[in-house]
């Protein structure tokens, strides 16, 4: 068995069926693994950002859901704008980073690139219908790095975001803890 620690990052603005279903495929293909959801900070650019707040409690109910082995950590909460994933990761060494396969076509982008990736694990879920290989083939850092990352290409490919969720506002993209919390708060009402 693989022991690891795992940080899964993001808005969660707010937290999906398919942040709920990647976490709960992780801590069954890892029964050794420690996952820790990451928030990201109210400084993230991101439409309709709720608080820092609302985002940990419905992470919160998430983790409830999931059992003991998933947590929350606060690492991000007082982070000025202009820190990154590399920052963070860097105090979390030996930690595996979870990404979309839309998030790795556009890692060249991220803050402290080509470090961020020479310097971290990834785990790496299908999205959207990407060739991730192809991902690699096309970019001379990842592909030189290749072994940085885990791709887990037996998950399903979920049609399901936190924007498509505030577009649609359809409660079956969220878990019915999270959509009774949204609707408790008065949450993405514009």
């Amino acid at each position: 068995m693989i022991e690891l620690k795992i940080l899964f990052g993001g808005s969660f603005n707010p937290p999906t069926l398919a942040h709920y279903e990647i976490a709960r495929y992780l801590l069954q293909k890892y029964p050794q693994a420690e996952l820790y959801f990451l928030p990201a900070n109210n400084f993230y650019e991101k439409d309709n950002l709720k608080d820092y707040h609302y985002r940990r409690q419905m992470v919160d109910l998430v983790c409830k859901k999931l059992g003991i082995r998933a947590k929350i950590n606060d690492f991000e909460l007082n982070l000025g704008k202009y820190y990154g994933t590399w920052y963070t990761l860097k105090h979390f060494p030996e930690a595996y980073f979870v990404i979309g396969a839309d998030n790795l076509q556009t890692l060249d982008t991220w803050i402290k690139y080509p470090d961020v990736v020479c310097d971290n694990k990834f785990i790496v879920f299908p999205r959207n219908n990407i060739d991730i290989e192809a991902v690699f083939r096309k970019n001379k850092v990842l592909d030189e790095y290749r072994d940085n990352f885990l791709v887990l290409e037996d998950f399903p490919n979920f049609d399901i975001s936190s924007s498509i969720y505030r577009k649609t506002k359809d409660k079956l993209y969220l878990l019915p803890e999270v959509a009774e919390f949204i609707e408790k708060n008065d949450l993405y009402k514009e």
